[in-house]
């Protein structure tokens, strides 16, 4: 009987003992400080590493480089990238040398299709962060495989005067891998120009060639011959040249195309040959500033000269974007109205063209991928063409516009009717990119 007895009391002991030790946590069980195990002292030293950081998270006030970080990975997964760009530019002015603000910006050039700056990025990163020489080879290859992408689109136009023209491209971007400065790009665009009934048909195939020596230099040259359906062509070339500092750049760009006016220019296979300049910078952190003026002669003899003055101001609302807010004023002007014998063009060329418009454009994110948004505006203009009476013409304009972003390239699709020169018209575009 006692040694029953005893047995259950022994028995009763052990299981309490047991059930102790399987109720404690697992992180809890290591082994006592007397161990005379190196791995056993590791293990505490880094639990009371891991357990000392814990607490000072929960208890200190975070930095401004770490909110800048984390608001700025919370944009980007939001996908506003514009947002997520700036938040990390603000931390890197703090730290230039933070790993977490570099990848940020790394991704944000990525996912807009920068493909030049996020590969100078990454060089910056690698720079600061040296890689061993395997994990350089794995870079390379992803960076590689990123560098290249698609993109197809099409373009729906017509207005009031009875002219639509249909556009469908493909493009491709292929940075060099060897010059990291250079990309080319490769074009092929089909026109289809239909003037009240009647059709005239063209493609242009163009090579372009950008060199970036960094964010503010910039060098563009390009050649786009279009050739009509009966094998006559226009010799289209362009070059363009941007150089500046961060807050004032100035662009010089020339070059050749056809004189799309109507259905007439394209016929008699007219050109005009263009040079305009170009001064933009920020008047502010949200506003900028762009004054450009255009010189063109077309090749029936007759010249055009014209003026743009731009503003573009970001109104926030609770440190967020709310509406970009844009005024153009321009100003044009042919130099002839009228053939020798005194009778009109057969284009629009009007002797005093004035005109003003204001945009308000808002946009919005639908969870991580999708965005949305809407342009409205309202131009006012007035003009002389033929005599000496001015003609006045004012409307409101609108378009909406989707888009969707994943991985490796994006859709965008958007509809709008506006006011445009002296007619009204409505437009369809539809593109999608690929990177490969």
């Amino acid at each position: 009987m006692h040694r029953r007895l005893l047995k259950l009391i022994l028995f009763l002991g052990l299981m309490m003992t047991a059930g102790n030790v399987f109720a404690q946590p697992f992180d809890l069980i290591v082994p006592g400080e007397e161990s005379p195990d190196t791995l056993s002292h590791e293990l505490r030293a880094l639990q009371a590493i891991e357990r000392d950081i814990a607490i000072e998270k929960l208890t200190r006030e975070p930095t401004r480089l770490e909110a800048y970080i984390e608001l700025g990975e919370l944009r980007l997964s939001q996908g506003k990238l514009e947002e997520a760009q700036r938040f990390f530019e603000m931390a890197l002015e703090i730290q230039p040398k933070n790993m977490n603000a570099n990848q940020g910006m790394v991704m944000v050039h990525y996912h807009k299709g920068e493909f030049n700056l996020a590969r100078s990025r990454m060089d910056v990163v690698h720079k600061f962060y040296p890689l061993s020489d395997q994990l350089k080879e794995e870079v390379e290859k992803y960076r590689m495989n990123l560098q290249n992408q698609a993109v197809l689109g099409s373009t729906i136009r017509e207005d009031d005067r009875g002219i639509r023209d249909i556009v469908s491209s493909i493009e491709g971007v292929f940075p060099s891998g060897e010059m990291k400065k250079l990309t080319g790009r490769y074009r092929y665009e089909a026109w289809s120009h239909e003037d009240n009934n009647q059709r005239e048909t063209s493609q242009i195939y163009s090579a372009t060639m950008d060199y970036r020596a960094d964010r503010n230099t910039s060098l563009s040259l390009t050649w786009a011959p279009e050739i009509f359906s009966n094998d006559d062509s226009v010799g289209g070339y362009s070059a363009q040249f941007v150089a500046g500092t961060d807050n004032l750049k100035t662009s010089f760009r020339g070059g050749k195309a056809t004189f799309k006016e109507n259905l007439f220019t394209l016929r008699n296979r007219y050109a005009e040959e263009f040079k305009s300049f170009s001064l933009f910078g920020d008047l502010h952190q949200r506003t900028r500033a762009i004054q450009t003026i255009t010189l063109a002669d077309i090749s029936d003899g007759n010249s055009r000269r014209r003026w743009d003055s731009e503003l573009i101001h970001s109104i926030f609302r609770r440190s967020e974007p709310f509406l970009t807010a844009n005024l153009r004023v321009y100003q044009a002007s042919y130099e002839k109205q009228r053939y020798n014998d005194d009778t009109l063009l057969d284009y629009w060329a009007p002797s005093d063209f004035k005109g003003t418009e204001l945009m308000l454009a808002w946009e919005r994110a639908i969870g991580a991928s999708w965005w949305w948004g809407l342009d409205t505006s309202v131009t006012a203009n007035s003009y002389r063409f033929g005599s000496d009476e001015t003609i006045y013409d004012s409307g409101a304009g609108a378009t909406i516009h989707l888009s969707y972003r994943f991985p490796n390239g994006s859709f965008y699709v958007s509809l709008g009717d506006r006011l445009s020169g002296y007619f009204r018209e409505r437009r369809l575009e539809a593109y999608g990119s690929v990177t490969f």
